[in-house]
């Protein structure tokens, strides 16, 4: 176990139920009353998945806009989870089509966002097999985007994000008639270009009925064993980057 909390941004459009999630799975708990999220919470809690203590700091943000990039808090808190979380849950209306679309956009800028910090702080290389697999995660967004979306063209062995990929509101398909058009066969091409452009899974829930929300704690659990490793080493080889600018600073500053 790690010191450092492990940090999971809930991201996505509006109205899609990323703040009913988190309180479902904090408080055990589901209001009625919508209320748009404006400002980004944090939520601290422990999850223990038998043999391992996670901390754990949640992020719920509100929609990120990028017609008001202009808004400083909006977009110091967009650049931290960006840069900054371990873990992405992408939540989206299972019943609305332009949701899903919205995460994809977002997985493109937090990638984008992650190629751009990595080549200006990280230099070292990393084994063939990662390179080769981070590198495919690329060529797969390049090929596999909308046409009217810029294109990630640049390779890099940082790449890739930590997500799962959540299709909340599965209870409103079969009860309302304007959402017919969802299918077995939607959900299941969903799941497969989730699988093939995010290398990630996808968990249908409901979280005004607390259904499937266990399958998504397990997989956080699973995703976390791996995130904590990585924060872990992180926290590392800061520790020993510290060390040797004291140790570099001793010996400089002697005249």
């Amino acid at each position: 176990m790690c010191d450092q909390p492990i940090q999971i941004a809930v991201l996505g459009d509006k109205s899609v139920g990323k703040t009913a999630i988190i309180r479902q799975w904090l408080y055990n708990d589901f209001s009625t009353l919508y209320s748009e999220t404006n400002l980004a919470s944090y939520h601290f809690t422990s999850l223990f998945n038998g043999h391992r203590l996670f901390h754990i700091r949640i992020i719920d943000t509100p929609r990120f806009d990028d017609t008001n990039n202009t808004d400083p808090q909006q977009e110091w808190v967009r650049m931290y989870c960006f840069r900054r979380a371990h873990l992405f849950l992408l939540v989206f209306d299972i019943n609305r089509e332009e949701t899903f679309n919205y995460i994809k956009h977002i997985y493109r800028e937090i990638v984008r966002v992650r190629l751009g910090h990595t080549h200006h702080h990280h230099h070292h290389h990393h084994s063939h097999s990662h390179s080769h697999h981070q590198s495919q995660i690329l060529a797969d967004l390049t090929s596999g985007g909308d046409d009217d979306e810029p294109q990630i063209t640049t390779i890099s062995t940082k790449a890739y994000v930590p997500v799962i990929v959540v299709a909340n509101k599965v209870d409103l398909i079969s009860t309302d008639l304007r959402f017919s058009n969802i299918t077995l066969t939607n959900s299941r091409d969903i799941q497969q270009f989730v699988k093939k452009n995010f290398k990630a899974n996808t968990i249908q829930c409901s979280a005004k009925y607390h259904w499937h929300l266990v399958l998504l704690f397990k997989e956080v659990c699973r995703m976390l064993e791996t995130v904590e490793d990585t924060v872990a080493k992180q926290a590392a080889q800061q520790a020993r980057r510290r060390l040797h600018r004291q140790h570099h600073g001793k010996h400089c500053g002697v005249m």
